[in-house]
């Protein structure tokens, strides 16, 4: 009786630590393939379709007459859409667009899932360790830019270079609170 009760609480925990993870995977390929089928097929209805337009900052773009099929998918606001056909015209990359409903439903049940599996709320509170968690606002690191510019002299080439570091006011993030007495 111990024994498979053991075994059964071994398979829980191993669900939540991994299990959900390959699951949610899973479901999102097969939610992936699915709709690339739906449009190879052209199973779809052109009003559903959305236009983003991407300016292109390239000279001598070759200008595109006619869409061609486009593979990939963007994420708007938690939402997905997956391209359907795209064409490049008076300099702009031009994507229709189709709304992956199903596997917008999958990204949000899994969030929802993980945050209560963690025990993570989304209100702002932390409902674990109260005084852990330090936030990172503006006053705790400051943020610098660097760059370097692009010069020539006769044959030899100096490049452009920018960089970006992050330096913490207090390397030493301190707990609130005093830690546990030992009692023997």
């Amino acid at each position: 009786m111990r024994k498979s009760v053991s075994i059964i609480l071994l398979l829980v925990l191993l669900f939540n630590m991994i299990g959900y993870r390959a699951w949610f995977y899973y479901a999102e390929k097969k939610a992936d393939a699915a709709m690339e089928a739906r449009i190879d097929k052209d199973q779809y209805d052109d009003n559903d379709l959305i236009t983003l337009q991407i300016p292109l900052y390239n000279p001598y773009q070759l200008e595109q007459k006619t869409f061609e099929r486009a593979n990939g998918e963007v994420n708007i606001n938690g939402k997905t859409f997956k391209y359907v056909k795209r064409k490049v015209s008076d300099g702009n990359l031009i994507l229709l667009c189709l709304a992956d409903n199903h596997k917008t439903v999958l990204k949000k049940a899994r969030t929802n899932y993980e945050n209560v599996a963690n025990d993570l709320t989304t209100n702002g509170k932390n409902s674990g360790r109260p005084g852990t968690l330090k936030s990172f606002g503006g006053s705790d690191y400051i943020c610098q830019y660097g760059s370097m510019g692009v010069w020539e002299y006769g044959n030899i080439v100096i490049q452009f270079a920018a960089f970006q570091t992050l330096n913490f006011t207090d390397p030493h993030i301190a707990i609130p609170g005093k830690p546990p007495q030992l009692s023997v």
